[in-house]
């Protein structure tokens, strides 16, 4: 019996993973501002978290943005704590959990030598989802936010 137990469960969470994804839980939706940035001029990545009903982030164990290393983009760490991003929190019987509604900004600079056309910000969120029947999954997900790149006359060839 144990082994039919086994492999309905094993079942059961293959089911379960196929038709609820991580966005089902967490969009993340994410851009560029400006959309057009010329090389050696700076940007902002703007990430917005939309949480479905009835599920919270939590801040314990700890929210975490890390950014994919690029040698055309320069940002002054590769990866934020949530404590570091002020996201507000809300305080319950259960633990203490992030309210996501304010849109993070990540300023980076384009290199000089950038190459040019469409380029990209990638990354990934580190999180942990808390359901309301207590259970919780730490887990990522990624995000890339295009914008494009445009040669600066102003720089000068050395």
């Amino acid at each position: 019996m144990n082994k039919y137990g086994a492999i309905f469960l094993i079942g059961f969470f293959l089911l379960f993973g196929t038709f609820f994804c991580q966005e089902d839980f967490l969009k993340i939706e994410c851009a560029v501002s400006p959309r057009s940035i010329k090389q050696g001029n700076e940007g902002l990545l703007k990430i917005k978290i939309v949480v479905r009903n009835g599920i919270r982030i939590s801040s314990n164990p700890e929210f975490m943005i890390k950014l994919d290393e690029d040698e055309n983009l320069s940002f002054s760490k590769i990866f934020f704590a949530g404590s570091e991003l002020n996201l507000p929190i809300t305080q319950e019987k259960e633990g203490i959990f992030l309210d996501p509604q304010k849109e993070i900004e990540v300023p980076f600079k384009l290199s000089e030598s950038a190459l040019l056309g469409n380029l990209s910000v990638s990354g990934e969120i580190v999180f942990t989802i808390f359901f309301q029947d207590n259970w919780s999954v730490k887990t990522t997900q990624k995000f890339a936010a295009n914008f494009v790149s445009r040669k600066n006359y102003k720089i000068k060839k050395k």
